[in-house]
């Protein structure tokens, strides 16, 4: 469930092939490290717009660090053929600013 893209692209289908269920909710200005694995086959998990491309392999735990300047809405997705029903493994991080990122982490605990 995102902040606040989610319901503009249901609404409007334009990002039809790119939008997921839940995405990936960052504060601005803040480091965050990311934790990749996988469970079945090797993904590589994609964010071209943050620099960000990291191999998940299964039993192996990966890590990368990025910090995003500009709120918005960033798509990825998994650049490695990984199996005829995973061609379109998508990726969708919402960046947002540090009290709608608060309020997200209070509306997730509830």
């Amino acid at each position: 469930m995102g902040v606040g893209f989610d319901s503009f692209t249901e609404k409007s289908g334009l990002f039809r092939l790119l939008g997921v269920r839940d995405s990936l909710v960052l504060p601005i200005n803040m480091k965050t490290q990311l934790l990749i694995t996988s469970h079945d086959v090797i993904h590589s998990f994609a964010l071209p717009s943050l620099g960000v491309k990291v191999d998940a392999n299964p039993g192996r735990l990966n890590s990368s660090q990025i910090e995003c300047r500009r709120p918005g809405c960033y798509f990825g997705q998994c650049r490695e053929l990984c199996g005829s029903l995973h061609s379109n493994i998508r990726i969708n991080v919402e960046v947002v600013s540090a009290l709608m990122f608060r309020e997200w982490v209070s509306k997730m605990r509830a």
